[in-house]
């Protein structure tokens, strides 16, 4: 009995730092965004205030993950390479923060399994569904997995567009960089009907990137033009 109130209490624990944890660094992550860029959000009114909730959003940089986390007043998670757990500090707080590890390149069942998890439990998670920063700042190829985990958990989908984050606090790009954020509608995908599954996987991701792109400027919307 005793031990199964350590572990019940140890967990609450974990809980109760972690969401600390998670709120300082949200705060930390607006004052930084506030002194390194100008950056504005519209659609704000478009964000579920409840309820699974998949955030997806084209990827130009490191910085995204940071001014991603600003769009809402909900908490959120995100899928990390799994090497960063490894990394002093940054590796302790993905940790006590509860992010997702992932190992890129390969199916990653364990943090497949996990999203659903918390996606079952209501909550919202930030999903790249380019999988890697695109450096000449046009979107690519996405990956299907963001349909399957969305149709698994009958999470929400919310596509949000962002440009200018790549000159973020890079030499030769300008001191201060303009920042825009363009929030879409949220919907719930639906497979096509009459469509072999693998096909339809594929049609949900084109449809959603070709969401994004909608509110690219089209110079920047790379294969989704």
């Amino acid at each position: 009995m005793g031990a199964h109130i350590n572990t019940g209490e140890k967990v609450a624990n974990r809980t109760f730092f972690g969401s600390v944890a998670y709120w300082v660094i949200r705060n930390l992550a607006w004052l930084l965004a506030h002194l390194v860029c100008r950056y504005r959000v519209r659609g704000r009114e478009h964000v579920p205030p409840k309820g699974a909730l998949l955030i997806v959003a084209n990827h130009l940089s490191w910085f995204d993950p940071l001014l991603l986390s600003l769009i809402t007043t909900r908490r959120v998670w995100f899928f990390t390479k799994a090497e960063m757990f490894g990394w002093p500090i940054v590796g302790w707080l993905c940790k006590i923060t509860g992010q997702i590890p992932v190992h890129r390149g390969e199916g990653d069942r364990v943090a497949l399994e996990r999203a659903l998890s918390y996606l079952r439990d209501g909550r919202a998670i930030v999903f790249f569904p380019e999988g890697t920063v695109e450096r000449q700042e046009q979107m690519i190829a996405a990956h299907p997995g963001i349909a399957m985990l969305a149709l698994h958990s009958g999470a929400t989908l919310l596509p949000v567009a962002h440009t200018g984050t790549r000159r973020v606090l890079r030499a030769g790009r300008g001191w201060f960089p303009r920042v825009q954020i363009q929030i879409g509608l949220p919907y719930l995908p639906a497979l096509p009907p009459g469509k072999a599954r693998k096909v339809g996987l594929q049609e949900i991701t084109r449809e959603l990137m070709r969401h994004i792109a909608e509110m690219m400027p089209p110079a920047q919307r790379g294969i989704y033009r």
